[in-house]
């Protein structure tokens, strides 16, 4: 009969009864994950006001600027307004605005004879967002202009010339370019989002308490008893992280818990965030299990754990909310277990994912779980016998 349930069993009960597990494994996710979601909540999400001037009142300009006005429903971060062309600087200036977009007199009579047409966008340099936002939309929507007057122009040529109202149509059409919303997305919780990152964060520490134990346990002669016992190297091995891997779950399914009711954090649906769960701890169980494979002594193993828990933190982006870090190191983020992961509870919060919209990252926790598990076994399992 296996001992390593035995093991499992006895080394729970062992972290249990010790402050810095609990401390690891449950109050430190918690803390953390309630202040970084108070002081960086508003980097998960934004809301930009955009004004909408026309100067020009022309068949073209009114339905572009109505459709601006009306399109966008009242759940997108970007509103949009109605300001005077002559008001523009004024309201960005004062802040009543983040940005405007102005349809200059003349733009109407200017695309009616083929010449060059412009929107003005008026920005301010503090706001790069929104000025950007605002200039993305006059870009597609002059762009949209230019094509439909190249297919009346090609029209016309080809013996079959545009009316005004037909080309006042297209414009018009034009307008669903830029202003539909896609369904099904909602707005990240901050909350939620670092009770996962710094659950993730600590599980590092807390599956890390194995290897440690081992080593500690070689030294102090306890190892070599168990051995006498007839206990196998795999059986210690594999209870002792075993039981460090339900410490981690724990712990992490009470951040959910608590952040859920308490602060009333939205995680999404329960079934892919337990699934997502079980994936992450086998997935860090694994990284650190390598790591500590190569530790001789609680100090290396400590060392190396604080190093290694660090560097993916910051590559995969448990310090900060989705969408803030650079484009380069959000690729970087998905090469690492905690990016994978954080990406999975990301998209099932604000996607409503399911388990099936998730394979890919659980299949990658998964391969991390198995590939760098089984090689921090083996390693683990030579510091027993050794």
């Amino acid at each position: 009969m296996s001992a390593a349930p035995l093991i499992c069993g006895t080394e729970l009960r062992r972290r249990l009864r010790n402050r810095s597990a609990i401390f690891t494994a449950f109050v430190g996710p918690l803390v953390l994950a309630v202040v970084f979601g108070l002081l960086l909540g508003g980097t998960t999400s934004f809301s930009v006001t955009i004004g909408v001037a026309d100067a020009d009142g022309s068949a073209i300009s009114t339905p572009f600027t109505e459709g601006l006005l009306s399109a966008v429903s009242d759940d997108s971060p970007v509103t949009f307004v109605a300001v005077a062309a002559d008001d523009t600087r004024r309201a960005v200036d004062d802040g009543d605005i983040d940005a405007a977009i102005v349809v200059p007199a003349g733009f109407g009579d200017a695309v009616a004879v083929g010449s060059a047409a412009s929107l003005e966008v008026v920005r301010d340099p503090a706001k790069q967002v929104s000025g950007e936002i605002a200039r993305s939309i006059a870009q597609q929507y002059t762009a949209a202009v230019g094509a439909r007057e190249l297919a009346a122009v090609t029209s016309a040529v080809l013996g079959a010339p545009v009316g005004p109202e037909a080309l006042a149509d297209f414009e018009d059409s034009a307008v669903t370019a830029f202003t539909e919303v896609a369904p099904g997305g909602g707005e990240l919780d901050a909350t939620a989002y670092f009770g996962a990152s710094m659950s993730i964060l600590f599980l590092f520490f807390t599956v890390s308490f194995a290897a440690r134990s081992i080593t500690a346990e070689r030294r102090s002669g306890l190892v070599p008893r168990m051995l006498a016992a007839a206990a196998r190297p795999a059986d210690i091995v594999a209870g002792k992280v075993a039981a460090v891997a339900v410490l981690g779950l724990a712990g992490f399914i009470t951040v959910w818990a608590v952040t859920s009711l308490a602060f009333d954090a939205r995680w999404g649906a329960v079934a892919p965030v337990i699934v997502t769960m079980i994936a992450t701890v086998l997935a860090i169980a694994g990284v650190s299990t390598f790591v500590c494979g190569f530790a001789r002594t609680e100090q290396q193993a400590d060392a190396y754990t604080s190093a290694v828990t660090f560097f993916l933190a910051l590559l995969g982006g448990n310090f900060v909310g989705p969408g803030t870090s650079p484009e380069a190191l959000r690729r970087i983020a998905t090469l690492t277990p905690n990016g994978q992961s954080l990406d999975a509870f990301t998209r099932i919060a604000v996607d409503g994912a399911g388990i099936g919209d998730i394979t890919r990252n659980l299949v990658v926790l998964v391969l991390f779980a198995l590939v760098l598990g089984g090689i921090g076994m083996a390693r683990v399992r030579r510091t027993v016998t050794g």
